[in-house]
């Protein structure tokens, strides 16, 4: 069993320093991330709905059950009793609050200690229930630079209080895959519910960690589409989709991923990097001699998976780097000057200053026949 996906890019992605969404785009993300086939939408935060007066999160609900329906809705709130109430009059499937438990956090921005923590636990789950929600998460912040122990304190408090889902957080994103790992198998043996992970980009780690957190157990990963977020975002929904359904045999749409962040994309106006994996325009691209001649041969030599799959093109190029198997695989084996030919085409490219594409070869040698 593999981790299902919480899509958080109405929450989390909200917080990127990047154009608002109007509720049209809201809506058309809601029906995007509904076709990858994610389990679950993290529609906003209801500290937003209480104390700002913004889009209400109603209007939200409505149109998730309209877009997305059949996929859980989760509001997100602090641990304070009045947002917990707040998130919960909206009458979502899943209310998400989230509780330091760094001593940093707890000390720097609450003012608190531990032990205020563990007795907050009982209470805010009592509240929560009381409130009417069906699924509690308890969201443990910080925790990844938590003591190990008091975590572990945190989490059997929590699973003593009957909390659905604990969530670990790596809110600056400084765990390893590896410690990650660690982390979740001691929680799973401390927790009785389902545990999720909120995995921050801050080291490039955040894909690669909630690939790590599901093999050790977890249940949940965050994601968000391009990885939106603070500071570098966390997990990419296109990334982990990818990754669970072509390793892990899932089953998420990798056509509905592209279209997804090439939508997003176009209205935040940050551009998909020609390289940035799955849905990169160029991450099928290859020059090198031993690459292209591999791939000529046979695709599966260089390639993790097809390019259709992903909604990619092949393009194998000649340039400065290619050497004879590779001009050979592209130009056809008849070709009896390969020597003369492969000097020529490398000269051409390094005059030229880049590599040529199949379609561009013929302006370059007119009797491809010789």
């Amino acid at each position: 069993m593999t981790a299902r996906l919480v899509d958080t890019t109405l929450r989390e992605g909200a917080q990127a320093p990047v154009p608002y969404l109007s509720g049209a785009q809201k809506a058309a993300v809601l029906a995007a991330v509904a076709r990858i086939g994610v389990a679950e939408i993290e529609l906003g935060h209801a500290v937003t709905e209480l104390a700002y007066g913004a889009e209400p999160l109603a209007d939200l609900m409505a149109l998730a059950a309209d877009f997305a329906p059949g996929v859980r809705r989760a509001i997100w709130c602090r641990a304070r009793g009045e947002d917990i109430r707040s998130a919960a009059s909206l009458g979502p499937e899943v209310v998400s609050f989230a509780l330091p438990v760094s001593d940093r956090h707890l000390s720097t921005r609450l003012h608190r200690d531990r032990a205020w923590a563990l007795n907050e636990i009982a209470r805010l789950v009592e509240l929560a229930r009381d409130a009417g929600v069906g699924y509690v998460s308890l969201g443990l912040e910080d925790a990844s630079r938590a003591d190990v122990s008091f975590l572990l304190e945190v989490v059997a408090a929590a699973d003593a209080a009957g909390a659905d889902r604990v969530r670990i957080a790596d809110t600056v994103g400084v765990l390893s895959p590896g410690l990650l790992a660690e982390l979740i198998s001691a929680v799973r043996a401390r927790f009785s519910g389902e545990i999720g992970v909120h995995l921050h980009n801050d080291f490039g780690m955040a894909t690669a960690g909630a690939i790590a957190a599901s093999e050790a157990g977890a249940d949940w990963a965050d994601v968000s589409v391009l990885g939106l977020g603070e500071r570098a975002g966390i997990s990419r929904t296109e990334e982990v989709a990818a990754f669970l359904t072509l390793q892990n045999g899932e089953n998420y749409d990798l056509l509905a991923a592209r279209a997804a962040a090439e939508m997003i994309s176009d209205w935040i106006q940050r551009p998909i990097p020609s390289q940035a994996p799955v849905i990169g325009e160029g991450i099928f691209t290859a020059e090198s001699g031993l690459h292209v001649a591999g791939l000529a041969a046979d695709p599966a030599n260089y390639e993790p998976y097809a390019p259709e799959i992903v909604g990619a093109k092949r393009s194998l190029r000649l340039g400065r780097n290619s050497g004879r198997a590779a001009v050979a695989a592209l130009l056809g084996e008849r070709r009896t000057d390969l020597v003369k030919l492969t000097a020529e085409l490398r000269s051409a490219a390094e005059s030229q200053q880049h590599s040529f594409a199949a379609d561009e070869l013929a302006q370059l040698f007119t009797n491809p026949g010789a």
